[in-house]
């Protein structure tokens, strides 16, 4: 009788819908994550006569000895300066001097590194907002593309095949709405300085109206 309980309860388990609480709950579900360990915090620091605030960092991770400074909004990875007009941006993307600032979280894994932070200047729903950086550590000369930012993070970029692939998030409305029921997933490929759609895409739908944080991924 036990057993039979049992079987009958899996069905309803299978369907039961797993509730996100956060983007950063979804990504760790994703397969070949390429930034799968914790976030490094930037020390804010200051110089004599310098009328800005320095962030740094130095230590090991992703297998090697690492130091990140931003001076000016400006980042420079183990003494190579990430000049603006050398990064890939998305489509609509920019980069500004105040993308990264206090609060900006650092990733590593071997042979990259990521940086992401939400601007303080960001207020209401432009927290939803990340500026994202994804850079490819290589001598002499590291390559930098920036990610789309709504709800962006570097946990939720992967490798697949040899290939880097992440998700442009944007909100999906029901007809005469104003506030959207939830999201689509797109999945891109970095080639070069290029973004490539993979074909691939989930959407995900708002389990608490006003609230875009708290989601299922919709049946396929």
């Amino acid at each position: 009788m036990k057993l039979l309980g049992l079987l009958l309860l899996l069905p309803a388990l299978a369907s039961a819908e797993t509730v996100f609480d956060g983007y950063g709950a979804y990504y760790a579900t994703l397969p070949g994550q390429l930034f799968n360990s914790k976030g490094i915090n930037l020390h804010p620091y200051s110089v004599r006569g310098d009328k800005g605030i320095r962030l740094a960092w130095s230590g090991t991770a992703g297998g090697r000895h690492h130091t990140l400074e931003i001076r000016n909004g400006v980042l420079a990875i183990d003494g190579l300066v990430l000049k603006p007009s050398t990064v890939t941006t998305f489509p609509d993307e920019v980069v500004n001097d105040g993308d990264l600032g206090i609060g900006t979280t650092a990733y590593f894994a071997p042979g990259w590194a990521c940086v992401e932070n939400t601007p303080m200047s960001a207020s209401g729903t432009a927290v939803r907002h990340k500026a994202v950086y994804l850079m490819r550590l290589a001598n002499p000369k590291p390559q930098a593309w920036k990610l789309p930012s709504l709800f962006q993070a570097c946990e939720g970029i992967r490798q697949q095949a040899n290939r880097i692939v992440f998700d442009k998030i944007e909100y999906r409305y029901r007809a005469e709405e104003d506030n959207p029921v939830g999201i689509s997933l797109k999945e891109y490929i970095i080639r070069g300085k290029t973004f490539i759609p993979s074909g691939n895409s989930r959407s995900a739908t708002f389990v608490e109206s006003g609230n875009v944080y708290r989601f299922v991924i919709d049946p396929r």
